[in-house]
Protein backbone atom coordinates (compact mmCIF):
# COMPACT_ATOMS: atom_id res chain seq x y z
CA UNK A 1 0.00 0.00 0.00
CA UNK A 2 1.03 3.62 -1.15
CA UNK A 3 2.23 5.41 2.30
CA UNK A 4 -0.26 8.49 3.13
CA UNK A 5 2.23 11.64 2.50
CA UNK A 6 2.20 14.79 5.22
CA UNK A 7 3.35 17.87 3.68
CA UNK A 8 4.71 20.68 6.19
CA UNK A 9 4.48 24.29 5.34
CA UNK A 10 4.48 27.89 6.41
CA UNK A 11 5.93 30.85 6.55
CA UNK A 12 10.18 31.61 6.45
CA UNK A 13 11.51 30.53 9.73
CA UNK A 14 8.13 29.39 11.21
CA UNK A 15 10.51 26.17 12.35
CA UNK A 16 9.37 23.61 9.79
CA UNK A 17 12.54 21.96 9.49
CA UNK A 18 13.18 22.29 13.14
CA UNK A 19 9.95 20.73 13.79
CA UNK A 20 10.94 17.40 10.98
CA UNK A 21 14.32 16.93 12.42
CA UNK A 22 12.68 16.45 15.95
CA UNK A 23 9.30 13.98 14.44
CA UNK A 24 11.98 12.25 12.50
CA UNK A 25 15.20 12.43 14.01
CA UNK A 26 17.02 14.11 10.90
CA UNK A 27 19.27 16.69 10.44
CA UNK A 28 18.23 19.02 7.97
CA UNK A 29 19.30 22.46 8.23
CA UNK A 30 17.13 24.69 10.18
CA UNK A 31 18.81 27.89 9.54
CA UNK A 32 16.78 31.81 9.96
CA UNK A 33 17.68 32.13 5.81
CA UNK A 34 14.60 33.27 3.48
CA UNK A 35 14.15 29.55 1.16
CA UNK A 36 16.47 27.62 3.08
CA UNK A 37 14.87 24.52 2.19
CA UNK A 38 14.54 24.76 -1.70
CA UNK A 39 13.90 21.16 -2.12
CA UNK A 40 11.04 18.90 -0.16
CA UNK A 41 13.36 16.84 1.93
CA UNK A 42 10.84 13.34 2.88
CA UNK A 43 11.83 10.64 5.52
CA UNK A 44 9.56 8.21 6.42
CA UNK A 45 7.25 8.54 9.65
CA UNK A 46 5.82 5.95 12.21
CA UNK A 47 2.89 7.19 14.24
CA UNK A 48 1.54 5.70 17.26
CA UNK A 49 -0.88 3.08 15.52
CA UNK A 50 2.13 1.73 13.70
CA UNK A 51 1.26 2.79 10.19
CA UNK A 52 4.14 4.58 8.41
CA UNK A 53 3.60 8.13 6.74
CA UNK A 54 6.22 9.82 4.39
CA UNK A 55 6.52 13.48 5.53
CA UNK A 56 8.20 15.87 3.39
CA UNK A 57 9.72 19.71 4.54
CA UNK A 58 9.10 22.44 1.67
CA UNK A 59 10.09 25.47 1.15
CA UNK A 60 9.15 28.35 3.34
CA UNK A 61 6.45 30.83 2.18
CA UNK A 62 6.85 34.68 2.36
CA UNK A 63 4.40 37.79 2.00
CA UNK A 64 3.45 38.76 -1.67
CA UNK A 65 4.69 35.92 -3.50
CA UNK A 66 4.94 36.40 -6.90
CA UNK A 67 3.21 33.87 -9.26
CA UNK A 68 5.88 33.43 -11.18
CA UNK A 69 7.72 32.70 -8.16
CA UNK A 70 4.76 30.41 -7.16
CA UNK A 71 5.54 28.46 -10.84
CA UNK A 72 9.21 28.06 -10.60
CA UNK A 73 8.49 26.58 -6.95
CA UNK A 74 5.87 23.90 -8.70
CA UNK A 75 8.01 20.98 -8.71
CA UNK A 76 8.92 21.99 -5.12
CA UNK A 77 5.36 21.94 -3.98
CA UNK A 78 3.83 18.98 -6.13
CA UNK A 79 4.35 17.43 -2.63
CA UNK A 80 1.55 19.97 -1.07
CA UNK A 81 -0.35 19.19 -3.91
CA UNK A 82 -0.33 15.39 -3.38
CA UNK A 83 0.08 15.28 0.07
CA UNK A 84 -2.88 13.12 2.32
CA UNK A 85 -2.64 15.72 4.73
CA UNK A 86 -1.04 19.46 5.27
CA UNK A 87 0.74 20.76 8.31
CA UNK A 88 0.96 24.64 8.75
CA UNK A 89 3.43 25.69 10.91
CA UNK A 90 2.63 28.93 12.47
CA UNK A 91 5.17 31.04 14.65
CA UNK A 92 3.25 31.60 17.27
CA UNK A 93 5.21 34.16 19.38
CA UNK A 94 5.59 36.17 16.18
CA UNK A 95 4.06 39.60 16.27
CA UNK A 96 2.71 39.38 12.72
CA UNK A 97 1.46 35.59 12.60
CA UNK A 98 -2.29 36.15 12.20
CA UNK A 99 -0.46 37.92 9.17
CA UNK A 100 2.01 35.41 7.93
CA UNK A 101 -1.05 32.69 8.40
CA UNK A 102 -3.12 34.60 5.09
CA UNK A 103 0.01 34.80 3.35
CA UNK A 104 0.71 30.55 3.26
CA UNK A 105 -3.13 30.37 2.80
CA UNK A 106 -2.94 32.94 -0.19
CA UNK A 107 -0.46 30.99 -1.45
CA UNK A 108 -1.90 28.11 -0.96
CA UNK A 109 -4.77 28.81 -3.26
CA UNK A 110 -2.72 30.12 -6.10
CA UNK A 111 -2.01 26.14 -5.82
CA UNK A 112 -5.31 25.46 -6.18
CA UNK A 113 -5.90 24.42 -2.20
CA UNK A 114 -8.56 25.81 -0.94
CA UNK A 115 -9.00 27.97 2.66
CA UNK A 116 -11.73 25.97 3.14
CA UNK A 117 -10.18 22.21 3.12
CA UNK A 118 -10.06 22.26 6.15
CA UNK A 119 -10.22 18.58 6.96
CA UNK A 120 -6.88 18.54 5.21
CA UNK A 121 -5.16 20.78 6.92
CA UNK A 122 -3.80 20.61 10.65
CA UNK A 123 -2.28 23.75 12.10
CA UNK A 124 0.60 23.56 14.07
CA UNK A 125 1.27 27.05 16.09
CA UNK A 126 4.80 26.28 17.00
CA UNK A 127 7.36 28.47 19.27
CA UNK A 128 4.93 28.12 22.19
CA UNK A 129 8.76 28.06 24.52
CA UNK A 130 9.04 31.68 23.70
CA UNK A 131 5.62 32.94 25.25
CA UNK A 132 4.46 33.42 28.69
CA UNK A 133 2.25 31.14 30.89
CA UNK A 134 -0.55 34.74 30.36
CA UNK A 135 0.21 34.42 26.35
CA UNK A 136 0.12 30.62 26.33
CA UNK A 137 -2.94 30.19 27.59
CA UNK A 138 -4.99 32.72 25.66
CA UNK A 139 -3.62 30.46 22.34
CA UNK A 140 -4.37 27.48 23.92
CA UNK A 141 -8.03 28.58 24.31
CA UNK A 142 -7.76 29.80 21.00
CA UNK A 143 -6.70 26.53 19.58
CA UNK A 144 -9.93 24.86 21.51
CA UNK A 145 -12.47 27.03 19.82
CA UNK A 146 -11.17 26.67 16.16
CA UNK A 147 -12.51 25.80 13.48
CA UNK A 148 -9.65 23.66 12.03
CA UNK A 149 -7.37 21.41 13.74
CA UNK A 150 -5.21 23.30 16.04
CA UNK A 151 -2.06 21.81 18.00
CA UNK A 152 0.18 24.30 19.81
CA UNK A 153 4.03 23.13 20.15
CA UNK A 154 7.25 23.35 20.72
CA UNK A 155 9.55 21.67 17.63
CA UNK A 156 12.55 22.80 20.02
CA UNK A 157 11.70 21.17 23.08
CA UNK A 158 9.40 18.80 21.57
CA UNK A 159 6.66 20.08 23.78
CA UNK A 160 3.30 18.75 22.02
CA UNK A 161 4.63 16.87 19.66
CA UNK A 162 3.37 13.83 20.75
CA UNK A 163 -0.07 15.45 20.37
CA UNK A 164 1.02 16.73 16.57
CA UNK A 165 1.78 12.90 16.13
CA UNK A 166 -1.75 11.52 17.65
CA UNK A 167 -3.62 14.15 15.77
CA UNK A 168 -2.36 13.02 12.24
CA UNK A 169 -2.51 9.60 12.89
CA UNK A 170 -6.20 9.76 13.98
CA UNK A 171 -7.46 12.32 10.84
CA UNK A 172 -5.34 9.62 8.41
CA UNK A 173 -7.18 6.60 10.06
CA UNK A 174 -10.45 8.40 9.90
CA UNK A 175 -13.21 5.13 8.37
CA UNK A 176 -10.55 2.32 8.72
CA UNK A 177 -11.14 -0.34 10.82
CA UNK A 178 -8.56 -2.74 11.70
CA UNK A 179 -9.43 -5.99 10.46
CA UNK A 180 -7.89 -9.24 11.75
CA UNK A 181 -7.58 -12.08 8.37
CA UNK A 182 -6.36 -15.50 8.74
CA UNK A 183 -4.83 -16.65 4.92
CA UNK A 184 -3.83 -20.40 3.82
CA UNK A 185 0.26 -20.22 3.37
CA UNK A 186 -1.15 -20.64 -0.25
CA UNK A 187 -3.26 -18.10 -0.56
CA UNK A 188 -0.27 -15.76 -2.04
CA UNK A 189 -2.27 -13.64 -4.67
CA UNK A 190 -5.10 -13.13 -1.35
CA UNK A 191 -1.46 -11.72 1.04
CA UNK A 192 -0.22 -9.74 -1.97
CA UNK A 193 -3.54 -7.97 -2.39
CA UNK A 194 -3.90 -7.00 1.16
CA UNK A 195 -0.79 -5.49 1.29
CA UNK A 196 -1.14 -3.63 -1.90
CA UNK A 197 -4.71 -2.29 -0.57
CA UNK A 198 -4.22 -1.64 2.74
CA UNK A 199 -1.46 -1.81 5.77
CA UNK A 200 -0.70 -5.28 7.47
CA UNK A 201 0.03 -3.72 10.71
CA UNK A 202 0.89 -7.25 12.37
CA UNK A 203 1.78 -10.89 10.72
CA UNK A 204 2.06 -13.75 12.75
CA UNK A 205 3.51 -17.05 10.35
CA UNK A 206 2.48 -20.63 11.31
CA UNK A 207 2.26 -23.98 9.59
CA UNK A 208 -1.22 -24.08 8.55
CA UNK A 209 -2.25 -20.67 8.51
CA UNK A 210 -1.28 -16.84 8.24
CA UNK A 211 -2.48 -14.73 10.92
CA UNK A 212 -2.52 -10.70 9.99
CA UNK A 213 -4.06 -7.51 11.66
CA UNK A 214 -4.74 -5.44 8.80
CA UNK A 215 -5.98 -1.54 8.26
CA UNK A 216 -8.59 -1.19 5.69
CA UNK A 217 -10.76 1.45 4.03
CA UNK A 218 -14.29 0.11 4.07
CA UNK A 219 -14.39 0.05 0.77
CA UNK A 220 -11.65 -2.06 0.29
CA UNK A 221 -12.66 -4.32 3.12
CA UNK A 222 -15.59 -4.66 1.38
CA UNK A 223 -13.58 -5.73 -1.98
CA UNK A 224 -11.37 -8.14 -0.36
CA UNK A 225 -14.23 -10.19 1.58
CA UNK A 226 -16.24 -10.24 -2.13
CA UNK A 227 -12.49 -11.49 -3.44
CA UNK A 228 -12.42 -14.37 -1.07
CA UNK A 229 -16.04 -15.31 -1.84
CA UNK A 230 -15.24 -15.39 -5.64
CA UNK A 231 -12.29 -17.25 -5.27
CA UNK A 232 -13.97 -19.61 -2.76
CA UNK A 233 -17.24 -20.17 -5.18
CA UNK A 234 -14.96 -20.55 -8.22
Amino acid sequence: MPYSAVALVGYTNAGKSTLFNKLTKARVAAVDKLFATLDPTMRGLKLPSGRTVILSDTVGFISDLPHELVNAFHATLEEVLEADLIVHVRDASHSDSEVQRDDVQAVLHDLGIENGDTGRVIEALNKIDLLGPADRGVLVARARRANVLVVPLSAKTGEGCPELLAVIDRRLGEGEALVEIELKPSEGAALAWLYSHGEVVERTDKETAIHLKVRLAPAEAARFTHRQRTQTAG
